[in-house]
C-alpha cells in the first residue's frame, strides 16, 4: 500500500496541494463597486407600472396646449362640467358647500409656469385625496413682453382665461365654477376632482 508521499502524480485521483500547484493566492481587492441585484417578481412589475405612470403624467401634462384657446373677460363668471356629472354636485360646488382642502395662488406668475402649477396642483390634490380646489388665478393683468419687448395682453385675463382652458384638458377635473366673493369671485375657481383610484 502506497504512502501519500508515494502518489502517482499521472492518477486522477491523487489529491493535490492548491498551493504548489498554483503557486501563492492572494485576495481580490474590493474596488467599491457595488451591484444591485435584478428585480424579481412583483418588483419588475411595480417598477415597469412605475414608469408607465410617469411617462403618462409628463405626456398628460405637455399635452395641456393652446387649442381652442379663448381669451375670457375680467368680470366674467365661469362654469364647467364634463358630461355626466350630476347637478347636485355642481350646485353645492358653486354655491361654497364643497369646501377647498387646497389653494393655489397664482398672482405674479407667468404663463408657463402658472400652468405647471396648476398641473402639480390638480395632480397633487387627487393624490391625496383632496376633491376640491381654490384656484386663485385674479382678473386682469400687467401682460407679458413678447419677442420684439412690447408689452402684450395688459389689461386683459391671461392667466384666468388659460386656467379656464387647461382644466378642462386634465382628466382628473370633474368640474369647476367661478368662486363665491369671501373666496375670490371671478378672480378664482372652485374644482371638483375625481376620487383618486385606489392603488391595488
Amino acid at each position: 500500500m502506497n504512502s501519500t508521499s508515494d502518489q502517482d502524480p499521472q492518477n486522477p485521483l491523487t489529491e493535490l496541494d492548491f498551493g504548489s500547484a498554483f503557486g501563492a493566492a492572494s485576495p481580490l481587492k474590493k474596488t467599491g463597486r457595488q451591484t444591485t441585484p435584478a428585480f424579481k417578481g412583483a418588483d419588475i412589475l411595480s417598477s415597469a407600472t412605475r414608469r408607465a405612470a410617469a411617462i403618462e403624467l409628463v405626456q398628460e401634462k405637455a399635452a395641456l396646449g393652446e387649442q381652442g384657446f379663448e381669451m375670457l373677460e375680467s368680470e366674467q363668471s365661469i362654469t364647467y362640467s364634463r358630461v355626466g356629472l350630476d347637478g347636485g354636485s355642481l350646485r353645492r360646488l358653486s354655491n361654497g358647500h364643497m369646501r377647498p382642502t387646497l389653494t393655489l395662488d397664482l398672482h405674479g406668475y407667468r404663463i408657463e409656469t402658472a400652468r405647471d402649477s396648476v398641473w402639480n396642483a390638480v395632480k397633487h390634490g387627487q393624490t391625496e385625496g383632496d376633491r376640491c380646489l381654490l384656484i386663485v388665478h385674479g382678473k386682469a393683468g400687467a401682460g407679458y413682453r413678447d419677442e420684439n419687448g412690447e408689452i402684450r395682453g395688459a389689461g386683459q385675463a391671461l392667466i384666468k382665461s388659460h386656467v379656464n382652458h387647461w382644466l378642462q384638458q386634465l382628466d382628473a377635473v370633474l368640474a369647476f365654477t367661478s368662486a363665491l366673493p369671501k373666496d375670490g369671485g371671478t378672480g378664482a375657481l372652485y374644482v371638483l376632482l375625481k376620487k383618486a383610484a385606489k392603488r391595488g
